[in-house]
């Protein structure tokens, strides 16, 4: 039991601060992951639209009820797919720009161990003239 008090006090004490993004960015990856989630939705009810279009070619439909889901499965994976492929196009974009020459190979090469280093210590150093900490107190109440 004092374990877990000593854990939960340490948690506490030392929590690191989450930094947050800003509205814009919060806003845009809201509207993107609705947007996602519809296309892998839609994608979903057209193949299940399908499957149900193929029982009024057979027979015994009740017999052939399993192409529903396998049109549904489908549309999924294909809606998913899609939506992977335009996330990373979309990535790459942004990372490299739309022409290319924002980040080029010669600059990545220029970014090498040391220079991340520096880079990363220059920016610790104006989080710390901030006056912020990176640890924190943090009371909370348990009612």
């Amino acid at each position: 039991m004092r374990k877990i008090h000593l854990i939960a006090f340490v948690t506490l004490v030392f929590h690191l601060n989450a930094f947050g993004q800003a509205d814009a960015n919060i806003d845009m990856l809201v509207q993107d992951t609705k947007s996602d989630l519809m296309i892998v939705v839609g994608g979903g009810l057209a193949g299940a639209v399908l499957g149900l279009s193929t029982l009024s070619f057979v027979e015994e439909p009740k017999d052939h009820t399993r192409n529903i889901i396998v049109g549904a499965s489908v549309g999924i994976i294909v809606g998913v797919a899609y939506v992977a492929l335009s996330q990373a196009s979309r990535t790459q974009n942004m990372m490299y720009g739309e022409e290319g020459e924002e980040y080029s190979q010669e600059n990545q090469r220029d970014f090498g161990t040391f220079n991340r280093l520096a880079w990363h210590q220059q920016e610790h150093a104006q989080f710390k003239d901030s006056g912020s900490s990176a640890y924190s107190w943090q009371w909370n109440l348990l009612f």
